[in-house]
């Protein structure tokens, strides 16, 4: 019972607060410290402030009473006003690395756990879109870090210091602060509600403006063989004026919140300087005939008047990256709300690595017993039983949708919601260490993908560097070394993420090479004759049937490329996993 209380208790503020508001909370206490720092400068700001605002109201009242010059006074209020902007400099700079620290390491975050997700990142967005979240989105969370969070503290801080400087000078300008100041937090509020609404509209028609970008980028060749490229120029332009007016009207409210937060603070510094006014010149109606307050007193409050006001109307005009970056950590959370399989296999209970690592070292077999997969009511494929053995290259056929590629994504470990038995060495999949079973396996989907950077670059990714009489030989067994001599600069030609330049046939071929270099024993291959030539697609199976001798292999590929020299046969469909003779094909 006293446990249920004390989770009650604990479970209280999520409740008022937003999950996008504890998101960004827990983001800025990675730099707290830094944040703290930020603090003293802002307490050392605020007493510099006050400091001037008394010396320079001695100084500005004995030159209009005594016609004196206090030089001591004005150093006092030079030196008060050298502090302030030191430290308003240094709080500045701290924040702004506050703010790249934590939007550095939530890219790293994100980009990590995409990896993790593998082909399940789909199910959030295209990559297009998703790289702008990543990059974007994450940037649109920098005026908060750097500009809305310290400032909070700030229109705390100065009012309230300000307010006890004003008490006991007059009672009329306090109560004239107090009952302005929550006119400007309300304004703040309703526009920032407005400015949320907009920023969610934005990033909603930029990112489909950066899928429409991408799809039109891979699709342009085909769109001027049929003529199309006029309705796609059309179509890229709706989307970018799209774009276009939600962006301006983030403009319009920012523009109207900060004319409205600038009039209502002019307003009420205005009200001050006429009650300051009048009480000097003894004409105040409650009190006729004498003044309220000093010269010096009314100097005094006369300049901190516009410093009361100044950080509220910083953080109206800041308010709207508070909302910009709750919007963005909406699109950020379902990302990282998106289920890591991976990450919640490695997280059960460790078994013993060094008996894991082992284990797939020694591969001996892969099972499938009533392995299926239903998701959502609906099977992604059916119950099937069926055993891969080391050393076995098996040829997996059947149509469009029965599930050949969500089997291949169960063995990469990038989904485990599956129902039946995988097995590995007789040992349950989920039991197996990630790390070390994708360590012996390599993969080669259909569209091979690349980043932008030279061949060489490519090859070696993600891998140990090999000695360069490794490098040549993966080229030579793969066939790449013919056509790498023919490009100007060799392995240092550049690769875009769509390999510009070389032909479908080539990027297999390097895909091969990437394979061998990777050293893994096990191969997984997504339809690696796809888009290719009747001619194309059989030198490259023949290339893999030479390089993959020894090698445990599972193969997708439809009947019209048949893989002849595969040792098994298996066919996938709406009923099951069937063995079919290859000599019936050939």
């Amino acid at each position: 019972m006293t446990r249920e209380k004390g989770t009650q208790k604990a479970r209280r503020p999520s409740r008022i607060k937003t999950p996008e508001a504890i998101f960004l909370g827990q983001l800025a206490t990675q730099q707290s410290s830094k944040y703290r720092m930020a603090q003293g400068f802002a307490v050392l700001f605020a007493v510099s402030l006050v400091l001037q605002a008394w010396a320079l109201a001695n100084v500005f009242s004995d030159m209009a009473l005594h016609q004196s010059f206090s030089i001591s006074l004005l150093v006092v209020g030079l030196l008060a006003l050298l502090i302030r902007a030191l430290a308003n400099f240094g709080r500045e700079r701290i924040c702004t690395s506050a703010s790249r620290n934590i939007r550095y390491g939530l890219r790293r975050q994100l980009v990590s756990h995409l990896t993790e997700l593998g082909p399940a990142r789909t199910r959030i967005e295209e990559d297009a879109a998703l790289s702008t979240r990543v990059y974007e989105q994450v940037d649109a969370l920098d005026d908060f870090f750097s500009r809305y969070k310290p400032q909070v503290f700030m229109v705390t801080l100065i009012p309230c210091v300000i307010l006890l400087s004003v008490v006991s000078i007059s009672w009329i300008a306090f109560f004239v602060f107090m009952l302005t100041a929550p006119l400007v937090i309300i304004f703040m509020i309703f526009v920032g509600h407005k400015a949320a609404q907009a920023n969610r509209r934005q990033f909603n028609v930029l990112a489909m403006l950066s899928n429409q970008f991408m799809d039109l980028n891979q699709g342009l060749a085909e769109l001027k063989r049929l003529n199309r490229t006029t309705e796609a120029r059309a179509r890229l332009s709706d989307s970018a004026t799209a774009y276009q007016k939600t962006t301006m009207s983030v403009l319009v409210l920012a523009f109207l919140s900060t004319a409205t937060l600038e009039l209502f603070a002019s307003l009420s510094i205005a009200m001050i300087a006429l009650y300051l006014g009048l009480g000097l010149l003894e004409i105040l109606p409650w009190q006729v005939g004498s003044a309220p307050v000093t010269l010096t007193q009314a100097m005094f409050l006369l300049l901190l008047a516009p410093e009361f006001y100044l950080p509220l109307r910083q953080l109206g005009n800041d308010y709207h990256a508070k909302q910009k970056a709750e919007a963005a950590a909406t699109d950020l959370l379902e990302i990282l709300d998106a289920r890591a399989h991976a990450t919640a296999a490695e997280e059960r209970e460790p078994v013993a690595q060094s008996n894991l690592a082992s284990m797939v070292d020694q591969l001996t077999s892969i099972r499938f017993h009533n392995l299926s997969w239903c998701e959502d009511g609906r099977y992604r494929f059916s119950p099937i039983s069926a055993v891969i053995h080391q050393g076995q290259r098996i040829w997996l056929s059947g149509e469009s949708g029965v599930g050949k590629s969500s089997l291949l994504h169960l063995l990469l470990g990038f989904e485990e919601d599956y129902q039946g038995q995988l097995l590995v060495n007789g040992k349950p999949f989920h039991e197996v260490s990630l790390a070390a079973w994708r360590a012996k396996l390599a993969w080669l989907p259909q569209t091979p993908e690349w980043v932008n950077g030279s061949i060489r670059r490519n090859l070696l990714l993600g891998i140990e560097t090999p000695s360069e009489e490794t490098l040549q030989a993966a080229l030579v067994e793969s066939q790449c070394d013919a056509f790498i001599r023919q490009l100007p600069a060799g392995l240092d030609t550049k690769l875009t993420e769509l390999g510009a330049g070389l032909s479908g046939g080539q990027m297999q071929r390097l895909s091969i090479a990437r394979a061998l270099l990777s050293k893994a024993n096990i191969w997984l291959l997504d339809e690696p004759c796809s888009g290719l030539d009747k001619e194309t697609a059989q030198a490259v199976l023949a290339t893999l049937k030479r390089v993959s001798k020894g090698k445990t292999l599972l193969i997708v590929s439809h009947d019209t490329h048949p893989i002849l020299w595969a040792d098994k046969h298996w066919v996938l469909n709406k009923g099951g996993l069937h063995e079919q003779p290859i000599q019936a094909i050939a």
